[in-house]
């Protein structure tokens, strides 16, 4: 009998530590709150904080749980108060169908926003002290690290601590990620740059279709030519100058021919380069330089390491059209 008791007895419990354990695998059971669930924000099982409408995310503080929710009519920042037991909420923007949430953040009383609505791209910043919003207007995305702000804005710049880092896409990008809390990923979905954000350098960059050209002699090219006017192609050269230095000039072509120049400069640096056309005086058979509304504006570029830059100038009769990028390896 004793034997038998036993032995159902810890049949028993073993059925009952299977169940539970396949409770907790499942999620049927589970300790982790708060929790977020289906937009509704659970500080204890069955015990939904009373937010209106939708929660979006949510981090807990020591004091407080800060979440960002939407409804029909406005996106909010707010915080349900451990000890009070009470919800502070801020409008932070008005909601429609066209406004899109890019990424949230938190610090220990504020809340950052991302939002896209039409054409319009901000970040806002909620203290939910003191209930005050705060914009940064052309901010495409952003991440928060340790030591400050990594802002990504419309005019493809990377901004951080007061830094600013131009960048070469064809698309819009956004920040893929950041590792280390030092590597920051900024992607367009086909071209990546690798940004160390402590020595604020753009260290590497990745595509998936092509590989960038890399050379020891050079790091600007610059190509320049004319698209066919009314006008009679005359001939032409362009003087380079880089940081007030003279850096040479084009070999004398029809303006409709591309002129082609190289130039060495440091990578990792600003360099501002100046242009001049000069065309060939055919009445007194000597090159002038032309006249200002036919110059190119300067260039103020900033030169990565580990790559060509390319720069290409079509001048159509009244203006110059710029094109950059990196040169690509072929094939």
């Amino acid at each position: 009998m004793i034997s038998k008791t036993g032995y159902r007895e810890y049949k028993a419990s073993l059925l009952i530590i299977v169940c539970i354990s396949l409770l907790f695998s499942s999620g049927a059971i589970s300790t982790a709150f708060p929790l977020l669930n289906n937009g509704k924000l659970y500080i204890a099982p069955s015990v939904p904080v009373p937010i209106e409408g939708i929660v979006l995310e949510f981090s807990s503080k020591d004091t407080a749980i800060l979440y960002v929710a939407k409804n029909d009519k406005a996106i909010v920042a707010g915080a349900y108060m451990l000890q009070d037991k009470k919800v502070i909420e801020q409008v932070v923007s008005l909601y429609s169908e066209n406004t899109k949430i890019v990424r949230s953040a938190f610090e220990s009383n504020a809340v950052y926003i991302c939002i896209y609505q039409d054409n319009n791209r901000a970040l806002y910043r909620c203290d939910i002290n003191t209930g005050t919003v705060t914009i940064q207007q052309g901010i495409v995305d952003f991440i928060l690290l340790s030591d400050g702000l990594v802002l990504l804005k419309s005019d493809t710049t990377l901004v951080y601590n007061d830094f600013t880092l131009p960048l070469y896409f064809l698309q819009t990008p956004t920040i893929k990620g950041q590792i280390d809390n030092r590597l920051v990923l900024i992607s367009d979905g086909n071209d990546t740059e690798v940004v160390d954000i402590t020595t604020l350098k753009a260290v590497y960059r990745y595509s998936n279709a092509v590989q960038y050209a890399v050379s020891t002699d050079h790091t600007i090219e610059i190509a320049i030519n004319d698209l066919p006017t009314g006008e009679k192609a005359t001939r032409v050269f362009y003087k380079i100058y880089c940081n007030g230095q003279d850096y040479g000039r084009t070999e004398p072509a029809l303006s409709i021919n591309k002129s082609t120049i190289q130039l060495n400069v440091a990578s990792g640096q600003y360099h501002e380069i100046i242009i001049e056309r000069w065309r060939l005086d055919e009445t007194d058979n000597q090159y002038v330089r032309d006249n200002n509304i036919r110059q190119p504006k300067p260039i103020t570029v900033f030169v990565y390491p580990g790559r060509i830059m390319v720069f290409t100038l079509v001048y159509n009769g009244i203006e110059y059209k710029v094109v950059s990028g990196f040169k690509i390896l072929e094939k």
